[in-house]
């Protein structure tokens, strides 16, 4: 930490000024003081004098000042020569809950990217998540007009502060969740949306009710015909049903899509650990799509695993799942969706709902059993060994497992399904399960085989929101296709698979038994 940040944050800790927000306003207050004070030169020396103008000229701003004029004194000495974006990354750096800062690394690759399209308008909105690396981009390019935008009242005073002495930058104190920038086009966008809020006030109808699929779709509206967009968005939005996919084909209809690539794991934790896309989208035709992973090497950027795919292939598709088009199963993947065989989604052969939310201090001894992820193994429930509640019935029934159903992890680090069997007590699934409760068209070994076949897996990993630790969302398997055969069929490919499997596992059985044997003759004869 900067010597003369870590002195200032110890004084203001000692006057139990200590939230990241209050922090950031009293360095505001100090700032805007030491600009007002310009002309005021005299009034420095007078303490009483100075503290009296502080109050008149940032009160009304800023609010009340929380502390006694020896006190504004003291912060005032400490923070007027610190740099109120250095004092803001430092503040924010480790802050889980509240701004994202993306990494210096993201802002030097658009800093590249822009200096690739040579812009002459460029919009960066929401400019406080990019403070890491934003002076750097601005200094780089003092020709093009660059507007910075933000919602925040306290951000948009650090903004104006920390780029006064850039006369190509503008900041804009706006919401890019509701109409904006009015009858202002640029031809570069670089948007980092919040992920899956609900604004209040939008102010008009937009396709999606999120905001990060209502940022895209204003942001878009303010590119010029020759414009580019980049915008980092969540795993969701590449095949998320209803509302996301009107968002997707109103991109395809009316822009292009140039490159979907996949952010590395952990690019903006602590705050989000959330899988994440760096998406371009272009006003202009173009004949082919680029997809691929980021990797982070010696702090630089770079595109790895990158495929070229046609535009009509890459459209054909009803999401925008990349994963698919990466895996090393694509050609099967590929086989899968160009076959005859009739596919469905699975929300039209079975109902699919996600466990109830148990707490471990909750679990005690109940007549309720909870089905979690450890109690699948290998394919297999172990029913001998479930955590219980004691809860009545009536409110655990829409959760509670029937005879039948296929049961998914949807949380943890490995993809585990298995089917329920019915047991003489009643089972609920738990918060980390995904249950699928299969209807007539389709049995649910069925639909297990199918989730564990490397087609599946691919499938199931696709619809993955999280990055190491999975994360995937019952709404989300719903879309999930799967092959149709009729009936009888089914039931031939079941008895078949669990023909071999008993045979398979007896065979391990055998083989485990006679090594243990031959282990137990060896060691005596060391005796």
């Amino acid at each position: 930490m900067n010597q003369l940040i870590d002195l200032a944050l110890n004084k203001m800790y000692q006057r139990q000024i200590t939230s990241r927000e209050q922090l950031l306003n009293e360095m505001l207050r100090v700032k805007l003081t030491v600009e007002k004070l310009d002309s005021q030169q005299n009034l420095a020396k007078d303490k009483e004098k100075m503290f009296q103008f502080m109050k008149r000229e940032t009160e009304q701003e800023l609010g009340f000042f929380p502390a006694d004029r020896e006190d504004f004194i003291d912060f005032f000495t400490a923070l007027k020569d610190i740099d109120p974006i250095d004092f803001a990354l430092e503040i924010y750096k480790n802050d889980r809950m509240g701004t994202v800062i993306s990494p210096k690394y993201l802002i030097q690759y658009i800093e590249e990217k822009i200096a690739k399209l040579n812009p002459q308008r460029i919009l960066i909105t929401e400019a406080e998540k990019h403070l890491a690396g934003l002076q750097a981009l601005v200094m780089r390019f003092p020709q093009m007009e660059i507007t910075l935008t933000t919602q925040l009242k306290s951000m948009s005073l650090l903004l104006r502060l920390g780029f006064s002495k850039f006369k190509n930058v503008r900041i804009i104190f706006e919401s890019i969740y509701t109409e904006c920038l009015l009858h202002e086009t640029f031809d570069y966008i670089f948007c980092f949306p919040a992920f899956g809020a609900k604004p209040d006030e939008i102010g008009k109808q937009f396709l999606t009710r999120e905001s990060d699929g209502i940022a895209a779709e204003n942001m878009l509206a303010h590119l010029k015909d020759t414009g580019t967009m980049d915008i980092i968005l969540p795993a969701k939005i590449t095949f998320a049903g209803m509302e996301y996919e009107k968002l997707r084909a109103y991109i395809a209809n009316h822009f292009t899509i140039k490159s979907i690539y996949i952010l590395p794991e952990g690019t903006f934790r602590p705050a989000t650990a959330i899988k994440t896309y760096l998406i371009s989208i272009a006003v202009k035709p173009e004949k082919t799509i680029k997809i691929g992973n980021f990797q982070l090497e010696k702090d630089v950027l770079i595109v790895a695993d990158t495929k070229e795919v046609g535009m009509r292939e890459f459209l054909a598709h009803e999401d925008w799942r990349v994963e698919l088009l990466l895996s090393e199963d694509d050609e099967n993947i590929q086989r899968f969706k160009n076959s005859a065989r009739e596919k469905v989604k699975l929300k039209e052969v079975a109902e699919v709902f996600r466990g109830k939310s148990i707490l471990k201090k909750d679990t005690t001894l109940g007549d309720i059993a909870v089905l979690n992820i450890s109690n699948l193994e290998s394919g297999e429930i172990n029913y001998s060994d479930m955590d219980t509640i004691a809860e009545e019935e009536r409110k655990i029934k829409r959760y509670e497992l029937l005879d039948g159903d296929v049961v998914l992890s949807c949380r943890g680090t490995a993809i585990k399904s298995a089917v329920f069997k019915q047991q003489d007590r009643t089972v609920i699934a738990s918060a980390n399960v995904i249950a699928i409760r299969p209807k007539d068209k389709v049995l649910g070994r069925y639909i297990q085989i199918f989730l564990e076949s490397p087609i599946g897996m691919a499938m199931i990993k696709s619809f993955q929101r999280g990055t190491t630790i999975m994360n995937i969302n019952h709404s989300d398997i719903m879309e999930m296709e799967i092959p149709i055969i009729p009936i009888h069929e089914q039931q031939d490919m079941i008895q078949q698979y669990d023909r071999e499997l008993s045979i398979y596992k007896k065979a391990v059985s055998e083989a485990e038994t006679r090594w243990e044997s031959t282990k137990i003759t060896l060691y005596n004869k060391l005796i």
